[in-house]
């Protein structure tokens, strides 16, 4: 299990959870694969009874105002958002939008919201994590990066 996961506070809670929703979006096929390891690993270590539910959606997709606003519902519901992407030194228009459209609509209830990036030496998205720090912070969410290559939290 990745040590990072027993150190969030809503851990021992998705631990005891009847039901589980994993909600996020991804840039394209490699980031999509990226988000899917993740949750694979994560309902793995999970290994539980109850349900475990995950839409991924690509960034093509929030384009449309009809499907952003069904995916900002499902992330205002989830108890992980997962935003995987690649490095850069914004976060595409389509998922500000999201993001934006999301945090009206999340409740107060333990959320970690969790960006996956390239690896380090592809290059950096320091203003981007800062950024997404922010939103957790606006949202009341615990915030978690990871590298392909090494986690940071």
């Amino acid at each position: 299990m990745d040590p990072a996961l027993s150190r969030l506070h809503a851990w021992p809670l998705w631990q005891k959870a009847k039901r589980f929703a994993v909600s996020g979006v991804h840039e394209d096929a490699a980031t999509g694969a990226r988000a899917e390891e993740f949750c694979q690993m994560l309902f793995k270590c999970l290994s539980r009874n109850g349900e475990c539910t995950k839409e991924l959606w690509m960034l093509t997709e929030l384009r449309g105002v009809p499907l952003r606003a069904i995916a900002a519902r499902e992330a205002a519901a989830a108890d992980l958002v997962i935003i995987s992407i690649h490095h850069a030194e914004k976060l595409p228009s389509e998922i500000q939008s999201w993001i934006d459209l999301w945090l009206k609509q999340k409740v107060i209830r333990s959320t970690v919201l969790l960006a996956l990036f390239d690896p380090p030496y592809l290059g950096t998205s320091s203003s981007i994590q800062t950024f997404l720090q922010q939103v957790a912070q606006r949202g009341k969410m615990e915030f978690m990066a990871r590298s392909e290559e090494k986690s940071q939290d």
